[in-house]
């Protein structure tokens, strides 16, 4: 197997049983949000006899009650594309008129395919999540409709949140804020990454500083019950002193609920990579020896300005009551069986049962297979029972504990429990596991201590074949990639061709 340098990989590489190599500077990866993974070379539905299949199970049987459900929302516009995301997304210039009117409409339709399907009457949704792309990209009467649906559909009664991930560019249109209060969003979240001017324009973040200041006002002065900024670290040209000044101007200025914390992808191929490698962004560059230290100097700045309660492994708050947070249920509710996904819009990742599957990454594909009756898919894979029992241990990371008693089949993980403990990264009690500091410096490392032999394998074709094909390889499609990367167009060269074939872009 070709050896691609970047710390997922060399995570998947690595003997993680030796210590020194754990904790290599270059090999503090970045911990896993969704699991088991999807792959658009490994798990096309290419026939629509596969995928009425595999989604009988939607008629078939009804949920299980003591599973949470959370509902993702994926909203694949954004008014300004940042150089530095690798999400799904489109221009939201590109979709108005007719066009929107079509994605507003099938949105709807997906809405009330899923929630009048056998598996979710009697159904209580947990928590909804809006994210994209940028919601707050989508006009307010198109907003509307969707939320009205989502209340007329599914069972709300006892939902613990909606949340919705905006831009200051959209939720300062006039009212916009207001009108997401009157249809029972609770939190919002934006990404301000950094709020130094010129790394600001390297990355092509549109909002200006002042909108995001005034964004942050007006969110307080409408009465959301909470917000959440988003800051990145480890950005080509931040240095100690400019974090120190973000840090300042998030937590004593802003002021928000919470902070979610983010450490840059320097994801192969892409054009930033491309301007990085080619020195054309800044003299400090990114590394895993930077990173490190950028995330001690978070943790201990967060703190120092109040922010010492780590709800999950990057968020972080000065709350006293939180209240529910509602990302928890992303990452299966730190239990087995204890919380599914259900996505739905473009690109959107869901995990129902012992599926794992993912919608079209093509908007004008996934909205013309909506409006055809036909399940907008492209990829999807059922889980063995293994992976499913897996997925406790290798999100408990993200949580930074978990009670024994939600483990199934504990004593199958041993070898790891008790190289963690004997390590120094986690303190094992008669009732839960918990990581120490260290340990949630290496959380991502740890959770691939918990991936089965054949996830390891899969990951790295996956990674593989998205170079090889000119994919991003977070969900295998076009996002930002404009070349083959330099460094693998010589191993290519002198490569058997390989019989997979990339996913179908249109």
């Amino acid at each position: 197997m070709t050896t691609i340098e970047n710390s997922f990989m060399l995570g998947l590489d690595s003997n993680f049983y030796l210590k020194d190599d754990f904790e290599s500077p270059e090999k503090r990866t970045n911990v896993t949000w969704f699991y088991p993974k999807i792959c658009g070379f490994q798990d096309a539905l290419r026939t629509e006899q596969e995928k009425a299949e595999y989604f009988s199970f939607l008629d078939r049987q009804t949920h299980p009650q003591r599973t949470n459900i959370l509902l993702y929302f994926h909203i694949p516009f954004c008014e300004a594309f940042c150089n530095f995301c690798a999400c799904f997304k489109e221009s939201s210039a590109k979709y108005q008129g007719e066009q929107r009117v079509r994605f507003v409409k099938a949105m709807v339709k997906e809405i009330e395919r899923n929630a009048r399907s056998a598996y979710f009457q009697g159904t209580k949704i947990k928590y909804v999540q809006f994210g994209g792309g940028t919601p707050s990209a989508l006009d307010q009467e198109s907003m509307a409709t969707i939320i009205q649906a989502v209340h007329r559909e599914f069972d709300l009664s006892e939902v613990d949140g909606i949340s919705l991930e905006g831009s200051p560019l959209g939720l300062s249109t006039d009212g916009y804020i207001e009108m997401l209060k009157s249809l029972g969003i609770t939190r919002i979240s934006f990404g301000v990454q950094t709020l130094n001017e010129e790394i600001r324009r390297k990355l092509t973040i549109k909002a200006t500083v002042e909108q995001v200041y005034q964004t942050a006002e007006n969110i307080r002065k409408a009465g959301i019950r909470t917000f959440a900024l988003d800051l990145m670290y480890n950005l080509a040209g931040q240095t100690d002193e400019i974090l120190a000044s973000d840090i300042h101007g998030i937590c004593a200025e802003l002021r928000p609920s919470f902070v979610q914390t983010y450490r840059f992808n320097q994801w192969e191929g892409t054009r930033l990579d491309k301007q990085i490698r080619a020195g054309k962004v800044s003299d400090v560059l990114p590394s895993g020896s930077i990173e490190r230290v950028q995330y001690r100097q978070i943790k201990e700045s967060l703190a120092d300005y109040g922010y010492d309660k780590q709800l999950l492994i990057n968020f972080f708050t000065h709350l006293d009551e939180t209240g529910p947070i509602g990302l928890d249920h992303a990452c299966g509710g730190n239990g087995y069986r204890a919380s599914y996904t259900l996505g739905i819009g473009p690109a959107a990742e869901n995990y129902m049962g012992e599926r794992s599957y993912r919608n079209h990454t093509n908007v004008d594909r996934w909205i013309k297979d909506v409006e055809d009756g036909i399940i907008p898919i492209e990829q999807g894979r059922i889980c063995s029972e293994d992976e499913v029992e897996n997925r406790v241990m290798v999100f408990f990371p993200v949580f930074g504990t978990v009670r024994k008693a939600d483990v199934a089949n504990l004593e199958k993980y041993r070898r790891e429990i008790n190289w963690m403990v004997d390590s120094g990264y986690a303190i094992e009690t008669d009732e839960d596991i918990t990581l120490t500091e260290v340990g949630r410096e290496n959380a991502g490392n740890i959770a691939f201590l918990f991936y089965s032999d054949e996830e390891k394998a899969r990951a790295r074709r996956t990674m593989y074949l998205s170079l090889k094909n000119k994919r991003n390889p977070f969900h295998q499609d076009e996002m930002n990639i404009p070349r083959t990367p330099v460094f693998l167009q010589s191993k290519l060269a002198t490569r058997p061709a390989d019989s997979s074939t990339a996913p179908k872009a249109g």
